[in-house]
């Protein structure tokens, strides 16, 4: 695009290059001509308008008033000049040395071509100049006749290397923005059929979970006319299975079991077997059942009964103890009254020998030892009753001893006998023989 533009700008030079300036005769040898012209191998326009320019023919009555003065070039910047002092011409192309990532030069930085080319081939107005030694004006005019061409020559090559570096430039930065505008484009194309595709993935999915939905709701609907028709079907079955039995019930409510059990062996279809095999089985059930539950209910009494002769024998039990302490504190009670009592009676006696001996040793007369006989007899006699009476308690107490000892050993063999009873009913519960029972 910089390369068309050059040319362009060259074409547009040199149309507007006026008419009235006359160029002196000069022309280039054939290397440097062939130097020049191939030097934008790249570009052929470029290379045609060289062809078209350098070989310039010798125009009369044209003048070209443009003194250049070549500058050693600073950061890529040419700037012609005139040497002696006047008016003058000044054009600069400043190339910037870095490569950013801008898109695009800036116009201040880097002039275009067509700007350049006109400024150089412009023709530069200027006044009489005076020399040191006060030269007339045509000896001036004279000298402004011979261009210095290999200097022209020299600074077009220079602004053109410029222009190519610039355009060189700017190609590659066009072509890293193409590049990276071709990057954002595949980039955006591709998360755009991501979007899509993450789209249509989740109506898909949309699309997939209310079919699941709607099959499943159809499969959860037909299972549960399906259960209800089983259900209809089971109650349906329930009632003619209860009809037959109470049919069969109402024929065999009088039968016994041996009538139900030939009923069965006289049987002439299935049916039959089954309706009187079912009755038979209810009356074994119910049988059994029954059994079950006077069994229990023996068993319970029983319980209660041997639960109540336990609490009795252990209350005779220990009423038994009581009597025992008691008895064994009132016979030593009484045993300490004997002794005591004997001890007195022993005493007592000692002191009538002793009485007897003194009397009988002395000479008196017969009353007074009879009236200590009597007096020791009054004393005896209420220890006699009461030895009489601690006696007879004893005998009460062993007889109520006994007879607390009958009623233990009746007891225990009262429970002895529930508790036989009570293995005998659980055989019988565990392997009794069934039977009818009304």
């Amino acid at each position: 695009m910089s390369q068309r533009g050059s040319a362009s700008c060259h074409r547009e030079t040199r149309s507007e290059i006026p008419q009235d300036i006359s160029l002196s005769t000069w022309l280039p040898s054939k290397d440097l001509k062939d130097s020049l012209v191939d030097m934008y191998s790249a570009n052929p326009k470029v290379n045609e308008e060289l062809r078209q320019r350098l070989p310039s023919p010798v125009r009369t009555g044209i003048r070209l008033s443009v003194d250049l003065k070549e500058e050693p070039p600073r950061s890529r910047s040419v700037s012609p000049a005139r040497r002696s002092g006047g008016t003058s011409v000044v054009m600069q192309c400043s190339v910037p040395t870095s490569r950013g990532p801008s898109p695009s030069l800036s116009p201040s930085l880097c002039p275009s071509p067509r700007r350049d080319i006109d400024e150089v081939n412009a023709p530069v107005k200027r006044g009489p100049l005076l020399g040191a030694d006060h030269s007339s004006p045509q000896d001036v005019h004279t000298g402004h006749h011979t261009l210095d061409w290999g200097k022209n020559i020299s600074f077009l090559l220079k602004q053109l290397d410029a222009l190519r570096d610039a355009n060189h430039r700017l190609q590659e930065q066009l072509l890293q923005k193409e590049e990276e505008l071709q990057r954002r484009k595949v980039e955006e194309d591709l998360g755009q059929k991501t979007s899509e595709g993450h789209t249509e993935l989740w109506d898909e999915v949309l699309v997939a979970q209310k079919d699941r939905d709607q099959a499943l709701m159809s499969r959860l609907q037909l299972a549960n006319e399906e259960r209800d028709m089983a259900l209809l079907r089971i109650r349906r079955f329930q009632q003619a299975e209860e009809s037959e039995h109470m049919k069969v019930n109402s024929h065999t409510a009088d039968m016994e079991v041996e009538q139900l059990l030939q009923c069965v062996c006289d049987a002439d279809s299935v049916q039959q077997v089954e309706q009187y095999g079912s009755a038979l089985v209810q009356r074994l059930l119910a049988a059994r059942q029954r059994r079950k539950e006077i069994t229990a209910e023996e068993m319970k009494a029983v319980m209660m009964e041997r639960d109540v002769c336990v609490a009795k024998f252990k209350r005779l039990e220990h009423e038994l103890i009581q009597e025992r302490e008691e008895r064994t504190s009132k016979e030593e009670l009484l045993r300490h009254h004997r002794d005591k009592d004997m001890n007195d009676r022993w005493q007592l006696e000692a002191e009538l020998e002793s009485l007897r001996a003194n009397n009988s040793s002395q000479d008196v007369t017969v009353a007074p030892p009879s009236s200590l006989d009597n007096s020791s007899s009054l004393e005896a006699a209420p220890l006699l009753v009461q030895l009489q009476q601690l006696s007879k308690d004893k005998e009460l107490v062993e007889v109520e001893l006994k007879r607390c000892q009958e009623a233990e050993q009746e007891a225990t063999e009262r429970v002895r006998r529930l508790e036989r009873l009570v293995d005998v009913l659980r055989k019988k519960v565990g392997t009794g023989s069934v039977r009818a029972m009304i």
